[in-house]
């Protein structure tokens, strides 16, 4: 008999083989939960920091107002639709446009912001439906005079956002995306 030489070019066990494809799937399912994290997240932050800028430009808005202007005038509510103290704000993320509908002394007035037409207005016409590309939002704001001092005035302004892209980027048990500012004006 003559003796058997051992190959030094062995192959993989099995059992290594499956070690090294545990090893790979664990990898790979936390490399997609954590994309999928950061996906959401990215889609919570642009709906954040869309909410934040519609806060600053109602802030912006009703701060070029004297104090005695009917705009301004205390009155309000964050919890709640005031006429003259609300508005809803529409915004299509694929194609820039922005629907802004106000209402004035019982009058509601769409204005309609797209980058290629510019602004028009129609009297009396609401939002249109919101589609699964736009972003809706609604800002109720409160004018408090004499407050925190006498002789200011605080406007806070809250905005909320409500959306199906909301929906998707906060997950079914997520709460609503909400911002709040508030500024002193003499």
């Amino acid at each position: 008999m003559s003796p058997r030489k051992r190959s030094t070019n062995a192959g993989f066990s099995l059992i290594e083989v499956m070690v090294a494809i545990l090893v790979l799937t664990i990898g790979l399912v936390g490399t997609a939960a954590l994309m999928s994290t950061t996906v959401s997240s990215t889609a919570k932050s642009h709906i954040m920091s869309t909410a934040a800028l519609l806060a600053s430009e109602k802030l912006e808005d009703l701060g070029r107002f004297d104090k005695g202007d009917s705009p301004v005038l205390p009155g309000g509510s964050l919890t709640a639709d005031t006429a003259g103290y609300f508005d809803n704000v529409q915004i299509s993320v694929d194609n820039g446009q922005i629907n802004e509908t106000t209402s004035a002394g019982g009058i509601s007035y769409s204005y309609v912001q797209a980058p290629a037409t510019g602004m028009t207005v129609t009297q009396n016409a609401g939002l249109p439906a919101a589609t699964s590309d736009s972003l809706t939002f609604d800002r109720r704001w409160l004018i408090v005079n004499n407050s925190p001092t006498a002789g200011v005035r605080t406007v806070t302004v809250l905005v909320t956002a409500n959306s199906p892209l909301v929906a998707k980027a906060n997950g079914a048990t997520a709460p609503q995306v909400t911002f709040q500012m508030s500024m002193v004006r003499p």
